[in-house]
């Protein structure tokens, strides 16, 4: 961003530097000058400066006969308002009082606006913008945080620890889980216990047939007053978006996650959105109650870095439970532990100082090539998926307290991250088998590599 900003002041230099092109200023012009000062707040002293220097710049110019041209002019002010890349509110109030002061026809000025708005993004200071540099990891240790995150989630979600630990691998690698359980298992909980820990913005949506793509994502919404659009932010701007239910909502409601799930903004007509950078999607579903639902398709599910199920915790961690609620629910009670900021130095962290092995690299593509022609399977992995993988081997790797994967951490995550990725082929539907059966004797079949870390 290079800093231009269609201010008070800036507004008023365009128009001045407009109307005195020719060297002379007529009263009509005079009055449009006056009644633009009063809606910006200028007052008359530095509307005088203005019109001196104006004055002086227009000396140097050679003058033309010609008359104001406000559409030019409005055009000019729209340049300067996009060029930052994004409008803010002060300067879609100075171009309405612009369109006002020229007497814009409304239609056109619609129009221009939604041009405006297509080129641009949401304003900067709404957006979650923190970016660490290199630098700040200097002497970085995540082990602490990541503890204390766990620990903390820990007094809400008993006897979980590996689904914690995965959940939370998932969204370090800044990716997805789609949990499938019945329901009371925790779910809602474990994704409003993570927000919490980390002093994350949170965000649920019951998903239901009539839900519409736009109660997900948002909506352009007119102002007649100002004869304006402007985008309406929907759930799905948050830092933790829970979509509950996913399987409930029609496909077409489903597809409003496919584009912000994989790169990170919204388009709505033609305009693109940023979300934070901290996003991280947990998705729901109810393996048993199928009436009514619609299963997620392949580009779908793809989006997801693992799939998960929580499962009924044993007899003393589910009375452990009871005791914890005995004063009521444990969620409210719950503090962040750790900054966005300081989450945010984890992942970079995992990006520039965890490392995989080039035999590890390899021993994923061979688990993946041998599961794409495995005979039982109709579609294997695909290039997305052991890219996956990778990301969520380093980011299980950092939660471990290690800045190296092994071969073993593939191991672990193969099934969460390979087996809802798989299609099974008609003869083994018939047989019943599970994708996890086959993952599993892959991995039995394909030699691990024995690293070295130094």
């Amino acid at each position: 961003m290079n800093g231009i900003e269609l201010n008070s002041l800036t507004t008023m230099k365009l128009l001045l530097r407009e109307t005195l092109l020719d060297k002379k200023l007529d009263e009509h012009e005079k009055n449009k000058i006056k009644a633009l000062a009063v809606r910006l707040g200028i007052d008359n002293q530095e509307l005088q400066n203005l019109l001196n220097e104006a004055a002086s710049e227009a000396a140097k110019s050679d003058g033309v006969n010609r008359e104001l041209d406000p559409k030019a002019l409005f055009s000019s002010a729209c340049e300067v308002a996009m060029a930052d890349g994004v409008l803010s509110d002060d300067e879609k109030q100075n171009l309405y009082s612009l369109k006002e002061i020229l007497h814009i026809d409304d239609d056109w000025y619609a129009s221009k606006m939604q041009e405006v708005l297509r080129m641009c993004t949401d304003p900067a200071d709404e957006l979650d913008d923190d970016e660490v540099s290199d630098e700040e990891l200097e002497g970085f240790d995540p082990k602490p945080l990541i503890k204390d995150v766990l620990k903390n989630i820990e007094t809400i979600i008993v006897g979980k620890t590996e689904v914690i630990k995965h959940v939370l691998a998932a969204a370090l690698a800044n990716s997805h889980v789609l949990l499938e359980d019945v329901p009371g298992t925790g779910k809602t909980m474990l994704s409003r216990a993570i927000a919490s820990s980390i002093d994350c913005t949170y965000k649920r949506v019951q998903f239901t047939p009539d839900l519409l793509p736009m109660d997900v994502s948002g909506s352009m919404i007119y102002n007649p007053k100002e004869a304006s659009f402007s985008f309406k932010r929907g759930p799905v701007f948050t830092n933790i978006f829970l979509a509950d239910e996913i399987n409930r909502a029609t496909p077409r409601t489903q597809s409003s996650l496919l584009e912000v799930m994989e790169e990170r903004q919204v388009s709505v007509d033609g305009a693109t959105f940023k979300i934070p950078k901290v996003f991280f999607v947990i998705a729901t579903q109810n393996p048993v109650d199928q009436q009514g639902t619609y299963p997620l398709p392949e580009a779908q599910l793809d989006r997801f870095l693992m799939k998960l199920s929580m499962g009924y915790p044993d007899h003393v961690f589910e009375r452990q439970m009871l005791a914890n609620h005995l004063a009521g629910n444990p969620i409210a009670r719950i503090k962040s532990v750790i900054s966005r900021k300081d989450f945010r130095k984890i992942q970079r962290y995992i990006v520039t100082k965890v490392a995989v092995a080039q035999e590890v690299q390899e021993y994923i593509l061979n688990i993946a090539e041998t599961l794409r022609n495995h005979s039982e399977l109709t579609l294997g992995p695909s290039p997305r998926a052991t890219i996956a993988m990778m990301n969520a081997a380093r980011s299980w790797a950092c939660v471990e307290g290690r800045n190296f994967v092994t071969p073993d951490d593939i191991k672990k995550l193969v099934k969460p991250v390979f087996a809802h990725r798989l299609i099974l082929g008609s003869a083994a539907l018939v047989r019943h088998v599970n994708p996890e059966d086959i993952i599993a004797e892959t991995i039995s079949k394909v030699p691990a590599p024995v690293t070295r870390n130094k």
